[in-house]
């Protein structure tokens, strides 16, 4: 009997060996470089009236097949359509919505007119909120609501806490901002709210104010969790475990530096499923140069990442502004919603080092590239 107890434990154990380890998958070849998506930076050239240009750049795709677009600091108004030149530099907005109707080309400014302040406001009027990810739900049968991620900021750029906007639709009004409880200020959170599974994750960044800003992740079991925090799972990749509170979280692994704002997709391929993250690489030149439109891969949504590719140099970063200063680039991210047989559409902002320069419309809005990974056809 001992014997074949053993013989049991034997094979099982062989068994164990011969699975695929936890996260272990096949990933895809190396990204093309990326192309210029003339389509979509023709979208963002607007000369209103409405939205004229921000930073930001999120997308979400809404139940009617359109998408809605979440900025952060923006210009409503008018640009002269000849010069492209805006009446003043100063932004008019901390963040903004807008619609884009492909099949019609139109692009709505939610809101406007007449409003032409941000869309979100704190309590406080001395601070502002900048937007992350959204998300739609559906809490009953064909009744849709848009969670968005908001970080609230105050003073020379001091971070005060986390907030989530639920929004009706297809109003868009405004059911709730509620403050997230369980967080600290030591790491922002939104930047993505991937669903896998059972989990929502949600990531983030670690920013020193230096050019090593580190990614990090937690995940929660409900979309209605985004506001308590104390129900999320922290990754803490030192341990390879889930942790409950902030403080157990730690960078994921993989990933050296990455810009504040990236993208963490799903993605399908002729080969099975891997992770995407696209963001920019701010050591590599570091600021105010930064450039490298960069991708790793993952076969889990904690990482570790790896296969990191410079998919694209932004040509923008440190050209002339319209006046007087230099162009810098940064906070790229996929949007996976709208893969097609050209590529994956992928987005980095530019904006100016001197303020003046931002009176000229071109120098403050997104880029749009296309990239193109062996064997990928649609996000999930």
């Amino acid at each position: 009997m001992k014997f074949f107890a053993a013989l049991r434990i034997a094979l099982f154990i062989s068994l164990l060996a011969s699975l695929p380890a936890l996260g272990q998958c096949t990933l895809p070849g190396t990204p093309l470089a990326g192309t210029i998506d003339s389509t979509f930076d023709a979208y963002t050239t607007q000369n209103g009236p409405g939205w004229t240009g921000a930073d930001g750049t999120y997308s979400l795709p809404l139940p009617d097949g359109t998408n809605l677009w979440m900025w952060s600091d923006s210009y409503i108004g008018t640009v002269d359509p000849t010069t492209r030149l805006r009446k003043n530099y100063l932004f008019s907005a901390h963040n903004s919505l807008t619609i884009l109707n492909q099949a019609t080309g139109s692009w709505t400014t939610v809101g406007y007119p007449p409003k032409t302040t941000s869309y979100f406001a704190p309590t406080s009027n001395s601070d502002w909120f900048w937007v992350g990810d959204g998300y739609v739900t559906q809490p009953t049968t064909g009744t849709y609501q848009i969670k968005i991620m908001l970080v609230e900021w105050t003073g020379a750029f001091k971070m005060v806490g986390h907030s989530v906007a639920t929004l009706s639709w297809p109003s868009l009004s405004i059911i709730s901002i509620t403050p997230v409880t369980g967080l600290d200020t030591s790491l922002s959170w939104g930047t993505k709210i991937l669903p896998v599974g059972p989990y929502f994750y949600i990531y983030g960044l670690k920013d020193p104010g230096t050019n090593t800003k580190t990614p990090y992740v937690a995940r929660t079991n409900s979309i209605n969790n985004l506001t308590n925090a104390s129900k999320w799972q922290f990754w803490n990749a030192t341990q390879g475990k889930w942790l409950a509170g902030e403080s157990n979280a730690t960078a994921m692994h993989g990933v050296a530096a990455v810009t504040p704002e990236y993208s963490v997709d799903q993605m399908s391929y002729n080969g099975g499923k891997f992770y995407l993250m696209a963001g920019m690489d701010p050591q590599h030149p570091v600021y105010p140069l930064w450039a490298a439109v960069t991708t790793w891969y993952s076969c889990s949504p904690q990482g570790p990442w790896s296969h990191k590719t410079t998919v694209y140099t932004a040509p923008e970063a440190g050209a002339n502004g319209c006046k007087v200063g230099t162009l810098v680039t940064y906070n790229a991210k996929a949007h996976t919603e709208f893969t097609d047989a050209d590529g994956i559409l992928m987005s980095y902002n530019v904006n100016a080092n001197t303020g003046t320069d931002l009176v000229c419309a071109d120098d403050y809005k997104p880029r749009f590239v296309r990239v193109q990974i062996p064997g990928v056809t649609d996000a999930k």
